[in-house]
């Protein structure tokens, strides 16, 4: 699954964090959790619901 996948257009906003729409989910994690981890954080609860829905 893809960043843009999971945020649509916000996905942009990320890019300022070095994480392309296009990194899978994971990538993105690993990048934020340096640069942005409540983001991260963030992130890995939207998928976590996403993914129990």
């Amino acid at each position: 699954m893809r960043v843009v996948d999971v945020l649509g257009t916000s996905a942009y906003t990320l890019l300022q964090y070095g994480v392309s729409p296009d990194d899978d989910i994971n990538t993105a994690i690993e990048k934020l959790n340096v640069k942005a981890p409540h983001i991260a954080e963030f992130l890995k609860r939207l998928v976590w619901s996403l993914q129990m829905s």
